[in-house]
């Protein structure tokens, strides 16, 4: 279900001005996040297959006629490959080509590790989803550039089993690419995180990106200023987080 519920006229200089003051952005953060995937791609990630490898480890993505289908394939105890599926059926495991059912402990860890590959490799797709709840945070700038800042958190149904995590996005102002997003998270006694995109480029049609992932500052409560740490370079880099052998077919 789409989240875009208004649309933005001709962006006067007044605009302009208002925004590089901090002041909110006209349009909404709907129309901010929903200019955004159009220039990702839009339509083509609806009806998609996406097949890519995260740290060796592949990953395969299917979207279709408001169905989807995610898996991964990962060798288990026993040296067999295991193919590990979460789908709007349900989810469930492969081994050995025969079927074998999880319990909700094996459950809640597959959907965990396979939804949250597939969710932050292909933001800013699904910030439209119907369990989004985004606001508008004002504009800040960051490494000498203009941005939207927007929060996202998530309806605890129809949010998935991390569903309590808030994440902060900098949109830039012209381009409406996604550069930075932080996010906080409660499991493994919690802490937050602070990524920038590099490595952009077109896959197929979609806006594909990998990124530079920094440990968040445990001093500062609020992700949303996890900008201004990253430029005053507190911040530490831990890893990077990209995406290889993507394939994108319709």
């Amino acid at each position: 279900m789409s989240r875009l519920r208004r649309g933005l006229g001709e962006v006067s200089w007044a605009f302009g001005a208002l925004v590089m003051c901090g002041c909110q952005v006209e349009g909404g953060p709907d129309w901010v996040v929903a200019q955004s995937i159009e220039r990702y791609g839009g339509s083509r990630f609806v009806d998609v297959q996406i097949q890519f490898e995260f740290r060796g480890t592949p990953f395969a993505m299917t979207r279709q006629e408001g169905g989807f289908h995610y898996q991964r394939t990962v060798r288990g105890p026993d040296g067999q490959m295991v193919t590990e599926v979460m789908e709007d059926g349900g989810t469930w495991a492969e081994v050995g080509g025969a079927r074998v059912s999880l319990s909700p402990d094996e459950i809640y860890e597959v959907e965990t590790a396979v939804n949250s590959v597939i969710y932050f490799s292909f933001l800013p797709f699904r910030l439209d989803d119907g369990s989004v709840i985004l606001r508008d945070l004002g504009s800040a700038e960051v490494a000498g550039e203009p941005y939207y800042k927007i929060e996202a958190t998530f309806e605890q149904e129809g949010g998935g089993t991390d569903w309590d995590t808030r994440f902060v996005h900098w949109f830039h102002r012209d381009r409406l690419t996604l550069d930075y997003l932080a996010y906080s998270y409660s499991r493994d006694g919690g802490g937050s995180r602070f990524r920038r995109a590099v490595n952009r480029r077109d896959v197929g049609g979609l806006t594909i990106q990998d990124y530079e992932n920094y440990a968040g500052d445990s001093a500062t409560r609020d992700i949303a200023e996890l900008d201004r740490l990253y430029d005053e370079g507190a911040l530490e880099l831990l890893s990077m987080v990209e995406l290889e052998r993507v394939e994108v077919r319709r």
